[in-house]
């Protein structure tokens, strides 16, 4: 953690407040509770919302949504592929779990213009468009909790995460 994030996130009370944002607190709280067996994919999420509160590391911040929905995916479907290979798989899952051919086809398409959307502005450039990051925040945690409701798991990982190396 950077010295600037441990020194906004311990002190943020005596921070500017004119760095407050519109963004859908109740969904992002949710979103951290169905999060809370999936610790690493958490820990991303809290930081990107960290960073997003203090108005700081914007592609940063959007870069890790996608790395903790993209390890979220991971761990519900046991396997190491990228989000973009598995638009394919996120669609049966929905429709293997009680979703409609249409909400699944909806969540595909989502989720492969999310994926396009993060390659054009945040993994191979930095030109993000400051405007945009809530939005993107808000589907990100969506995309999390509706995977997570799907899960017949409940809110337990499919398979056991893999070891740390």
């Amino acid at each position: 953690m950077t010295l600037k994030i441990k020194l906004l996130s311990e002190y943020s009370k005596f921070a500017d407040q004119d760095n407050s944002t519109d963004i859908h607190r109740t969904l992002l709280t949710e979103t951290r509770h169905w999060l809370s067996n999936f610790p690493e994919v958490q820990k991303l999420f809290d930081e990107a919302l960290l960073k997003h509160d203090q108005g700081i590391f914007k592609r940063n911040t959007l870069d890790d949504l996608r790395l903790s929905l993209e390890i979220l995916v991971r761990q519900i479907f046991c396997n190491q592929k990228t989000l973009e290979n598995q638009i394919a798989q996120v669609g049966q899952f929905v429709k293997g779990h009680g979703g409609s051919p249409q909400l699944a086809n909806m969540f595909e398409k989502l989720v492969d213009y999310y994926t396009k959307y993060q390659n054009t502005y945040v993994k191979h450039d930095d030109a993000v468009i400051t405007a945009e990051i809530e939005f993107i925040f808000e589907l990100t945690a969506s995309f999390m909790k509706h995977f997570l409701r799907l899960n017949k798991n409940g809110m337990e990982p499919l398979c056991e995460p893999p070891a740390n190396k």
